[in-house]
């Protein structure tokens, strides 16, 4: 999209929350070069960069050993050229290796420097390992959700934590940092938090609790018990979902399924268990789709539950563009650029002659970017 055509972000993350707000700030139009360990520092790591952040598509990719002196002095010089740094070390991490934000900031006051972990840089739960579901987990998130047939919490099905909680709240952060700057004329150290992030996603629940408990107000009706708010088979054995929390979509709905009698049932929590049970049997009768095809434009908020594959060739996600287009492939391409090229350009681009660049090769500080 261009809009931030002109930002350099310098990408220190492997995966998680970094990747995923290095992936958005890039499709809004923000150069990033993606620092990756080079081979002999990988063994045992999985590569999930291209089916997990759209391929790095789009980046330039440089392997760069920040365990040698020389790869870290070579980091600090891109990083003069840079509008953000993210990374996700540990905390400390960045520091005792010399690349933290005292030192980038030493090279570049201009630098929004974006540190991410789970659990943020103080507090107690700081020197925590974690990964998405510990979020979910310490934010009230899985206790919240419907448990399972054993009475435990369901393990989710997308990484809410790394995606919304951390990713969205990173890029979040440095978009106000950016923004920031163009009034100070510095930039700023964050401490992001994927936990804080899924806090946020929690602050109704958790607001709602402060202000007099879970079993009144709107909450109650995202319990799985609600008639007006649940999930359906349909005679395909397909699903659909029902959102009609408001009076109106709940009216309109009835009246839509020949079932007028259910509109006084809204929020009638005695009658809530046979009005779920009355709408199962009604669902029963069509296929998921002849229900959308009745029902979703009657402002009913009914929509159907689909899979990865429906989703990878929905004709609604593909007339906005947020899907490439409908075929995996493509969704998951890699970078419009060489990357061999594109490595030799960003070195060269620091100054560095080709013998220097062939001695850093040879020694393993700099690696071209994974083909």
């Amino acid at each position: 999209m261009g809009l931030l055509a002109g930002i350099r972000v310098i990408d220190l993350s492997q995966h998680g929350p970094g990747s995923r707000a290095s992936r958005i700030l890039a499709d809004y139009g923000a150069s990033v070069v993606k620092i990756e360990r080079p081979t002999h520092r990988r063994i045992g790591e999985i590569e999930t960069a291209a089916s997990a952040y759209g391929g790095n598509r789009g980046m330039q990719r440089l392997r760069l050993d920040l365990q040698h002196a020389d790869g870290r002095a070579l980091l600090l010089r891109l990083a003069a050229t840079a509008d953000v740094i993210i990374e996700a070390f540990r905390p400390g991490v960045a520091d005792r290796l010399g690349i933290g934000p005292r030192a980038v900031h030493e090279v570049n006051q201009r630098a929004v420097y974006c540190a991410i972990t789970g659990f943020g840089q103080r507090g107690e739960r700081a020197r925590w390992v974690g990964h998405d579901l510990n979020y979910a987990a310490v934010t009230g998130l899985l206790a919240q959700t419907q448990p399972r047939a054993d009475g435990g919490p369901p393990v989710p099905g997308a990484t809410i934590g790394d995606g919304a909680g951390g990713g969205m709240h990173a890029a979040i952060a440095i978009l106000a940092a950016l923004h920031g700057r163009e009034r100070t004329g510095t930039g700023t150290y964050l401490d992001v938090a994927a936990a804080d992030g899924v806090l946020w996603l929690m602050s109704v629940m958790v607001d709602q609790h402060l202000d007099g408990g879970l079993d009144v107000g709107p909450v109650r009706l995202l319990s799985g018990n609600y008639a007006c708010y649940n999930t359906y088979c349909c005679r395909d054995g397909k699903w659909l979902t029902v959102a009609a929390l408001e009076q109106r979509f709940w009216q309109n709905l009835c009246t839509a399924i020949g079932a007028p009698h259910l509109v006084a049932m809204h929020e009638d929590d005695a009658r809530q268990a046979a009005t779920v049970a009355e709408l199962r049997a009604r669902f029963l009768t069509f296929d998921r789709d002849e229900w959308i095809d009745r029902l979703a434009g009657l402002d009913t908020c009914v929509a159907p539950v689909l899979t990865v594959d429906e989703v990878a060739v929905d004709p609604s996600f593909r007339e906005r563009g947020a899907i490439r287009s409908g075929g995996t492939a493509s969704i998951l391409a890699g970078s419009d650029r060489d990357d061999a090229a594109a490595t030799i350009d960003l070195v060269e681009e620091l100054g560095l002659t080709p013998a220097r660049i062939a001695e850093l090769a040879a020694s393993g500080v700099i690696e071209g970017a994974i083909g």
